[in-house]
């Protein structure tokens, strides 16, 4: 390996490094200031709140039938993709993706081997929250924040591993970084409020606590990387 090589190698995995430090960091301090307000808002009474979300997740799917999910999951997982199933939209994800333009480079690339597929954009909707649930606006919103950024790191984990810029024990290392927080970010999650949204996120801490264990594959990341995108564009489904 050449100096710049290694000094380029050096340089990324700090990036991984901080990344992460940094979403903790930020998870820790949205958990201490949402708890006052919680409380002052519950005393409060009656409330109103709107949790908007703006982010674009670019999702590129393949088509199927109900009875055919099971075999083109396992075919894209085969070749290299999530192979995660949207239930709203009737596909298998190959991947999700934070760029439009990432997500066309790869579905042209795909087209000129024969392979179709489509690009399919999702965006959380809008949630109201009213009542006393309108005193969870800062920690729901910071709990979004939070998965988001666990995508990010495991997106930029799996595109490390595939082109060899992370080891096994590098990758590992990040991927347990990601499910020790979502056991933390859990654990955060206090009241009736939550349950639903806690299920999903225990869904995630225990698929990733799977991969942790045997040799990790940059399509395992993109599965739960994937995941945790569709848990965030179906908020609603969780809190509403």
């Amino acid at each position: 390996m050449t100096g710049a090589a290694f000094s380029y190698n050096k340089s990324m995995k700090m990036r991984y490094k901080k990344k992460l430090a940094a979403i903790l960091v930020a998870f820790f301090l949205f958990i201490g200031m949402t708890a006052g307000l919680v409380l002052f808002v519950a005393i409060g009474g009656e409330g109103y709140a709107r949790v908007s979300f703006q982010r674009n997740y670019y999702f590129l799917v393949k088509d199927c039938e109900e009875t055919t999910v099971t075999v083109v999951s396992g075919d894209i997982y085969s070749a290299g993709g999530a192979g995660y199933f949207l239930e709203g939209d009737n596909a298998v994800a190959i991947a999700c993706y934070f760029k439009e333009s990432s997500a066309e480079s790869v579905r042209k690339s795909l087209e000129e081997k024969g392979t179709e597929t489509r690009l399919v954009v999702r965006s959380p909707e809008d949630l109201v929250l009213r009542g006393s649930k309108s005193a969870y606006k800062a920690q729901i919103e910071g709990n979004l924040e939070t998965v988001d950024g666990f995508a990010h790191i495991l997106y930029d984990t799996a595109n490390g591993l595939e082109r060899s810029e992370l080891s096994q024990k590098e990758a590992k290392a990040a991927l347990s970084g990601v499910v020790s927080s979502l056991r933390g970010l859990i654990a955060g999650n206090e009241g009736e409020v939550f349950a639903l949204w806690n299920a999903g996120l225990k869904e995630a801490e225990r698929k990733g606590s799977e991969l942790v264990g045997g040799l990790l594959f940059a399509k395992d990341l993109r599965y739960l990387q994937t995941m945790l995108c569709d848990k965030a564009i179906n908020l609603t489904n969780y809190f509403a």
